[in-house]
């Protein structure tokens, strides 16, 4: 049994895009996230949680959630991922109403727990290393004149995901697709009107476009078996699908589901709505935030078994804190090293 009496430091680090990052609701220049470390009998483990504001969440109140959870951590036992699974269920007395709290604690954990048993997290899940895969690379909305150098950088990439707020958005597209031979993925950020949606969703697979996600608020989704019907796309919920109880409720009206961990509460119950997923007859897909290699290893891990990876979140920022996942050309892979394999860089905050 693993008694876990150890040391735990919580801290929030700003982290720049390589560019200001533009979406259907805004523009970030900047992230706040939030970083847990573990230290117990040698060994340091790491979580993460990239917060963000349309789910209700600061890098302050993550933070201070995460500091009412200290004292539970002296009396816990580690030994296997059913003992995680039970202290994510207990830890929510302490973090609620914080999923972004619970996912930090809860990467930690699963890194302490591989690091503990010299494994893989993904071998700890999978019972097999984690292979590489393919990931999209994400062009955010930007201005007509800063195309070419946009699209200059990813042309050759195998998936480019195109954030597009609105029908206004289609001489980008076009443009894209002028430019590269690339599969296009389409993300509305719950940004389109439902009159538009079957006209907009034809056009699209007339561009070769293979999915879109979430183009209504998820207060509208009601109106989505209707437009799921008539679609020719795949469409992904994402805003619509946040934890474990969002999932068999969509059935019917999307055709898979987006996992973010940060989303969820972490990798424990992310591994809980891929079987809700299959069970319903749901796709997956794996996403992130703007969030450091940390995020994004975890993220790989769960997407050894997802049918959409979106695991750019790392490559958009200027630097990250942390190396081990290697990103080349849209292709994602681990180094092969214990817990969730990756290691702090000369910038992390120590």
């Amino acid at each position: 049994m693993y008694f876990l009496d150890m040391d735990m430091r919580v801290f929030t680090q700003e982290l720049e895009p390589k560019v200001p990052f533009r979406i259907a609701r805004g523009t970030k220049h900047y992230v706040e996230n939030v970083f847990v470390e573990l230290r117990h009998a040698g060994i340091t483990a790491y979580g993460e949680a990239s917060p963000n504001r349309f789910y209700g969440e600061t890098a302050k109140q993550v933070k201070e959630k995460l500091g009412s959870v200290k004292s539970a951590l002296s009396n816990l036992s580690i030994n296997s991922p059913t003992d995680i699974k039970d202290h994510w269920k207990a830890s929510w007395e302490y973090l609620a109403p914080s999923r972004a709290a619970q996912c930090a604690l809860d990467l930690a954990l699963w890194d302490l727990l591989g690091k503990k048993k010299d494994e893989s997290v993904s071998r700890l899940l999978w019972n097999e290393p984690a292979h590489a895969l393919t990931t999209s690379c994400t062009l955010g909305i930007c201005e007509e004149n800063e195309w070419p150098a946009r699209i200059a950088e990813i042309k050759d990439f195998p998936i480019i995901k195109i954030k597009m707020g609105s029908p206004s958005d289609f001489p980008f597209l076009e443009y894209i697709r002028s430019q590269t031979n690339a599969r296009l993925w389409v993300d509305a950020n719950c940004a389109w009107q439902a009159e538009e949606i079957s006209e907009v969703l034809r056009q699209l697979h007339a561009q070769n476009v293979e999915m879109v996600e979430q183009p209504l608020p998820p207060a509208e989704d009601n109106a989505m078996s209707a437009i799921l019907q008539l679609s020719p796309l795949p469409v992904i919920a994402d805003e619509s699908c946040k934890i474990i109880s969002d999932v068999e409720g969509l059935h019917g009206r999307f055709s898979g589901i987006n996992i973010k961990l940060v989303k969820c509460g972490g990798i424990t119950p992310a591994l809980e709505m891929i079987k809700l997923a299959r069970r319903a007859g749901l796709q997956v897909m794996t996403g992130c935030m703007l969030e450091t290699n940390l995020l994004i290893a975890a993220g790989l891990a769960i997407a050894q078994k997802a049918d959409y990876v979106d695991l750019d979140g790392s490559w958009l920022l200027k630097e990250s804190l942390f190396e081990g996942v290697v990103f080349n050309k849209g292709e994602l892979s681990l180094c092969n090293r214990s817990g969730l394999g990756v290691s702090t860089t000369g910038m992390y905050d120590n």
